[in-house]
């Protein structure tokens, strides 16, 4: 297993334009099926994930992911949907806590002691419910976030790409000229080695 930093795909290094001809893998697979060209979803996803799904490759962020990307795209569309399921079942737990506090404060006063325990013991548990949802999440944020940085789907995974075109993930290539071969070799002519090729 080698060790190190993960080699940047060569497509990545041509849009941030750092591909060179002796940094390139020339054996590494070329991949064209973008998973914008997809028809959708599929149908296995849950709903909320698919709902993520679509609001990605609408709002451009499919537009560098390849078909072969499937899995990992899922992947990323259901940790989220996971994140979304867990905070709206806090929502909804502290509303029960709000109004579960209210009725403990109401039979206090209604001197209804032995009813007002049982509601405390309802109100511990709808705590304890919250705090382990608290840390389920803390625990998805992680594995979501890398996923999410594999795709280049964090800000600063997507800084280190150069996609200056009108369309998602059309590149001007006028700006890239500035870093093609050509360019490059230009720049190499007129260092000075020192005998060196």
């Amino acid at each position: 297993m080698t060790k190190g930093r993960k080699p940047t795909p060569t497509e990545i290094k041509k849009l941030q334009g750092t591909a060179q001809p002796c940094r390139i893998n020339k054996f590494e697979p070329k991949v064209n099926g973008r998973i914008t060209d997809m028809p959708g979803a599929p149908d296995y996803l849950s709903e909320e994930a698919k709902c993520h799904w679509k609001f990605i490759l609408e709002h451009e962020g499919g537009s560098w992911v390849k078909q072969c990307d499937l899995a990992m795209f899922e992947t990323y569309c259901e940790q989220w949907a996971e994140l979304v399921r867990y905070r709206r079942e806090r929502k909804r737990l502290r509303v029960q806590i709000e109004e579960a506090e209210k009725k403990i404060e109401e039979l206090r006063a209604a001197e209804k002691y032995s009813s007002a325990i049982s509601m405390i013991k309802f109100r511990d548990e709808l705590w304890e419910r919250d705090n382990f949802l608290a840390n389920l999440i803390v625990k998805c944020i992680q594995p979501f976030k890398s996923v999410a940085s594999e795709l280049g789907f964090t800000p600063s995974s997507r800084s280190r790409v150069l996609a200056t075109g009108e369309s998602p993930g059309q590149v001007d290539t006028k700006t890239l000229s500035l870093f093609g071969e050509a360019a490059v070799d230009d720049c190499l002519s007129e260092v000075d080695y020192g005998g060196m090729t």
